[in-house]
């Protein structure tokens, strides 16, 4: 698998986990599937928010800038 692969496909996990955050986004992707009983969230002591199973929204656009810039050094370190 070539770097350039790679690093896009880094930068497209940080844009796909990042818009998660964003509520509307998530309430159609995954508070769909949690919704119809396709997939069962995990049981969170003393809260009933399906939005803290992925953690508060600070964190997930922190992982995903994370994911960008790793995706990007691969990106620029890819003819070494």
């Amino acid at each position: 698998m070539s770097k350039t692969l790679i690093g896009l496909l880094f930068i497209l996990a940080g844009i796909i986990y990042g818009s998660l955050a964003i509520d509307d986004f998530y309430n159609h992707t995954l508070g769909w599937l949690v919704n119809n009983k396709w997939v069962n969230p995990p049981p969170a002591p003393g809260k009933n928010d399906l939005k803290a199973i992925l953690g508060r929204k600070p964190t997930i656009l922190i992982y995903s800038a994370i994911l960008i810039i790793i995706g990007l050094f691969i990106l620029w370190n890819r003819k070494t």
